[in-house]
């Protein structure tokens, strides 16, 4: 059991509960939440067809991917196990100052959202700012370079070194898909 933040339990249930049934039969498992006070119980539907025991805990990644700003359809994308979601608590890592929380932010998103795209981008992977966490939808590898450039923004680096970082994984990555893609045969 965990809690919702209010504002987002609606994007959780969807229209006319069009999300939240979605999770439900997709991974065989049945989804309480009290709309009042945000709780969250997920239990499993042992008599479904896609009933698995590790959905409960894809589930649960799942709706807090939402809860932590996701759009649903981003969030989804945690049914598949390659991917991963990952929260960093800002305060945890900068303490209680709003000033430094709201410049780190700052700093994260970017002018008009440059940086949060590129790191998107880049990347590979999906990146919500919201509250005062920043989370990560991404595979293991991508999650990684997501992970150092997000913490390489929050130490103070500049952003056209974090940027270089960001193109060189990008192109490391390219040229690796390209050596598989055209590996010869004998």
């Amino acid at each position: 059991m965990f809690k919702l933040n209010k504002g987002r339990i609606g994007v959780v249930i969807g229209t006319d509960g069009e999300t939240k049934s979605q999770i439900e039969k997709d991974l065989g498992v049945v989804i309480e939440i009290d709309s009042k006070t945000g709780d969250v119980e997920i239990k499993p539907d042992i008599e479904s067809e896609n009933y698995d025991p590790l959905n409960q805990l894809t589930a649960k990644k799942i709706i807090r991917a939402i809860n932590r700003g996701f759009n649903p359809e981003k969030a989804l994308r945690l049914k598949d196990m390659d991917y991963e979601l990952e929260i960093f608590n800002l305060v945890k890592i900068l303490g209680r100052s709003d000033k430094k929380l709201k410049r780190i932010k700052g700093r994260l998103i970017g002018r008009n959202g440059e940086i949060r795209k590129t790191i998107e981008r880049y990347a590979e992977c999906f990146v919500s700012i919201f509250g005062k966490t920043v989370s990560v939808i991404a595979d293991y590898e991508n999650l990684q370079i997501a992970r150092k450039a997000i913490n390489m923004i929050i130490n103070g680096m500049p952003h056209h070194t974090v940027l270089r970082f960001l193109e060189d994984r990008y192109s490391e990555k390219q040229k690796e898909r390209f050596r598989e893609m055209y590996k010869p045969e004998f």
